[in-house]
Formats: C-alpha cells, sequence, structure tokens
C-alpha cells in the first residue's frame, strides 16, 4: 500500500497530512473534554 502513496504525493505531502491528522486528532480531543466537563457542570446546576 505504501507504493500507491509515494506514486501520487511526495514525502512533504505526507508529512503535512500527518500533521494535518494530529491536529485535527488533538482538536477533536479537546473539543470533546470540554464538552464532557461543560455536561458535568450542567448536572451539577441541577
Amino acid at each position: 500500500m505504501d507504493f500507491f502513496f509515494n506514486q501520487v504525493i511526495g514525502d512533504g505531502a505526507n508529512l503535512f497530512i500527518l500533521i494535518v491528522a494530529i491536529v485535527a486528532g488533538f482538536a477533536a480531543g479537546m473539543a470533546y473534554t470540554d464538552f464532557l466537563k461543560t455536561k458535568k457542570e450542567e448536572e451539577g446546576h441541577h
């Protein structure tokens, strides 16, 4: 499968895609933890 990616895009593009995926995953994780925190705070007020 590795040869397919190397034919279409270069190493720089692979690195860029990897960085974008890591940043997106980190942002999703932060949003999820913020959602859980907000949900917990709302339960405490009731």
